[in-house]
């Protein structure tokens, strides 16, 4: 049986720096999940001769981009001479073509190996794929390349055949279970019975989506609460804030500008959705008259679908109403 271990002055604590990013494994032992692919790895990196083309495939979240970069580090190539493309954004032949011209030459500092990472590769068009072929069949002695991609389907076969393939599986349940543990243990968390049980089932094997949340439920009151949250729309740990300092009668309008500002593409309806949510849950655990008049009026506020074209003015209007009441 697993035992949750918690430091004894442990006491909840705003979360400095986002739990996925924070936690993302920087070596093959602290990957979880993938076994075989991280031994096969490591065989591979023994070789002679290195192949120069890797082919990552998985779902979201799963550790694709992680692994390319621990590999990266295995060969001993620096940060400034590692590349990484997002495909879903920069996918036509100029972008490929701007990765492609500084390859010639060999990277700065003591190790001139170059890594390129090219995320969602799937998304590549056919001349961009076109401009690629020739450098991954006959690359530079300094030059590696990492395809990484949730639908392999959609790669060339004559770019498959000249990667070292590997498929990534979701990370099973207890695999997740123990890196829960862990981040719990090391971040002083306390959730309530049954939420870490409740974020290993609802993560879809993702531990990046796992520890998102995490962030977003650890200190709810209890799992339903928590099961209510993670069915709302977004992932945003900021309006879920909001959304604690409200039923506490803590936020303030400075405080609620402050967050939406440095949320500029949430919708309006969005961040409404995840209130009434929220509050939904609350009233639902409400133990007195009062507490449950005081919430009724709040989710009062918030029960008007939000119009996209007045942007994030009637969300305003709803935390106006109740915060000045």
């Amino acid at each position: 049986m697993r035992t949750k271990v918690v430091k004894a002055d442990a006491a909840p604590e705003a979360l400095e720096e986002a739990l996925h990013i924070k936690y993302r494994p920087k070596s093959f032992k602290e990957v979880r999940g993938q076994d075989e692919v991280v031994k096969s790895l490591q065989e591979v990196l023994k070789q002679k001769s290195v192949p120069h083309a890797f082919l990552l495939v998985g779902d979201s979240g799963c550790g694709k981009t992680t692994l390319a970069r621990i590999v990266s580090a295995q060969l001993g190539v620096e940060p400034a001479n590692l590349l990484e493309v997002d495909a879903a954004t920069n996918n036509g032949i100029d972008s490929m073509k701007e990765v492609m011209a500084p390859l010639r030459y060999k990277g700065f500092g003591d190790n001139p190996r170059k890594v390129v990472i090219v995320d969602e590769c799937h998304a590549l068009t056919k001349q961009a794929w076109t401009s690629l072929l020739k450098t991954v069949e006959e690359p530079p002695e300094h030059v590696f390349f990492f395809f990484c991609t949730t639908d392999p389907g959609k790669v060339p076969d004559n770019i498959k055949t000249r990667c070292v393939g590997y498929t990534l599986r979701s990370v099973g349940f207890d695999d997740m279970m123990d890196l829960l543990d862990y981040v719990v243990e090391e971040e002083r968390m306390d959730p309530a019975k049954g939420v870490l049980e409740l974020i290993a089932s609802e993560s879809f094997g993702s531990p990046r989506m796992a520890l998102v949340n995490l962030a977003k439920v650890h200190n709810c009151a209890d799992k339903e609460e928590a099961a209510t949250l993670l069915e709302a729309p977004g992932e945003s740990k900021e309006i879920i804030d909001l959304c604690r300092e409200l039923v506490a009668g803590q936020l303030t309008w400075e405080r609620l500008q402050k967050t939406l500002k440095a949320m500029p593409e949430m919708q309006a309806e969005s961040i409404r959705i995840v209130i009434t949510s929220y509050l939904g849950a609350c009233l639902m655990g409400s133990k007195n008259e009062k507490q449950t008049l005081r919430l009724l009026d709040m989710a009062e506020c918030f029960s008007k679908p939000c119009n996209p074209t007045d942007k994030l003015v009637p969300i305003l209007i709803a935390f106006g109403r109740y915060i000045y009441g």
